[in-house]
């Protein structure tokens, strides 16, 4: 059998077992339903496969399953028995999965050799976000540009090169590129938040919300427990708030994309959450306590409280709710990480907004006017983050000018 992106052989006698494989490798990278079920399927025709094993154990991170470790020592385990490119494949993905900043220049060095393998290239870009400072939006789409010759018209290619392009600000290639994707695969989820992601960034609220409107009658069914569901929900609510209907946003944002009802893994639980709430707060100036699951959440994620990406959204969660000890409780931890750039613009982020909590409107903006458009892009995440960061400015300067 060919695994149809990367044109090499897999290791497993039953057809049925690769054919599987090649089916959930497509439902991973379009953020779809059923996944981790079909590789259970994969793995129950043939219990050595290791390619699906590694997968299995992608999806269940992902997803936060509490035994996700069985299935890496699976694929270890099968790996022994499976081809070079395979063993790669496998020590690569998982190494991405569970040492993602010790892996990136591996990870490039393989994908030099393996220029069609998308699953290990998406995580790779994923991780670059993340992590990849101010430089990320140049390394991340220059990352995909370099395997186009090999994925050419691969639908989860060209979402990723759209999603890639649009933060880059090539928006009029980015959605041509995006809606290319859409047309061959219009279930994924991943394309459609990625054309959300685009038009929020147009300031398209209008047109968001008819777009997912209208994808959600056709597409839900098959979407409801996608990974990526509970955020294209939130792309939905956050247009619907931006449009000016408050009541049945924040009706969505707690059926769906509050942690407790969220399909999606803890930093994007984290990112729709802080988000959301934190834009409501900015506007309104009315705080509310944060929920038992929300503050599990923050706990779940705290130990990454140093990254500007964690710092922002936990602080914004505190700020939401008007709690102050949280948020110094933030800039605390925050302090006593090892310095850095990273490190000073966490501090940068919480401090702002305790000073905005308590009314310190103009030292709050002096502080915020400090971080450089570099600084800003190397908060991670997506432009939805640096939106974010300049509603707080904007809400400082006319709060200080009321």
């Amino acid at each position: 059998m060919i695994e149809t992106r990367t044109g090499n052989t897999l290791s497993t006698e039953s057809s049925e077992a690769a054919n599987l494989y090649q089916d959930a490798v497509d439902l991973i990278l379009g953020s779809e339903s059923g996944a981790a079920e079909i590789l259970d399927q994969a793995l129950e025709q043939d219990k050595d496969f290791a390619m699906a094993a590694a997968a299995r154990y992608y999806v269940a991170q992902d997803i936060g399953e509490q035994e996700s470790q069985v299935y890496r020592e699976h694929a270890e385990r099968a790996s022994l028995n499976a081809t070079d490119w395979e063993r790669e494949h496998i020590h690569v993905l998982i190494s991405l999965i569970d040492q993602p900043g010790a892996t990136r220049d591996k990870a490039l060095a393989y994908v030099e050799k393996m220029p069609a393998d998308l699953l290990v290239i998406s995580q790779l870009a994923g991780i670059m976000f993340f992590y990849d400072g101010p430089k990320k939006l140049e390394t991340v789409l220059n990352v995909f540009e370099s395997v186009e010759h090999a994925l050419g018209g691969d639908w989860a290619f060209l979402a990723r090169l759209g999603f890639a392009a649009s933060e880059a600000g090539q928006r009029k290639r980015a959605r041509e590129l995006l809606e290319r994707a859409l047309e061959i695969r219009p279930q994924s989820l991943y394309t459609i938040h990625g054309l959300a992601h685009m038009l929020h960034d147009d300031g398209a609220a209008e047109e968001s919300a008819k777009l997912l409107q209208d994808w959600l009658k056709e597409y839900e069914s098959g979407a409801c427990k996608g990974q990526m569901y509970g955020h294209v929900q939130w792309h939905l609510a956050l247009a619907e708030w931006q449009i000016g209907n408050r009541e049945a946003a924040m009706h969505r944002y707690l059926e769906f994309c509050a942690p407790e009802n969220t399909t999606c893994g803890p930093i994007l639980t984290l990112a729709d959450c802080g988000g959301f709430l934190l834009r409501d707060y900015l506007h309104s100036g009315q705080t509310s306590p944060l929920k038992n699951d929300v503050l599990n959440h923050i706990e779940l994620v705290w130990g990454m409280i140093g990254h500007p990406f964690i710092a922002l959204h936990v602080a914004g969660l505190y700020a939401s709710a008007g709690d102050i000890a949280g948020l110094k409780r933030c800039e605390e931890t925050i302090s006593t990480m090892p310095s850095g750039d990273r490190r000073d613009v966490s501090i940068t982020l919480s401090s702002s907004l305790i000073d905005f909590v308590e009314g310190n409107y103009e030292r709050a903006s002096q502080t915020l006017s400090r971080l450089t458009p570099s600084a800003r892009i190397g908060i991670g995440g997506s432009n939805v983050e640096r939106i974010l960061v300049d509603l707080i400015e904007t809400s400082c300067k006319t709060r200080h000018q009321a």
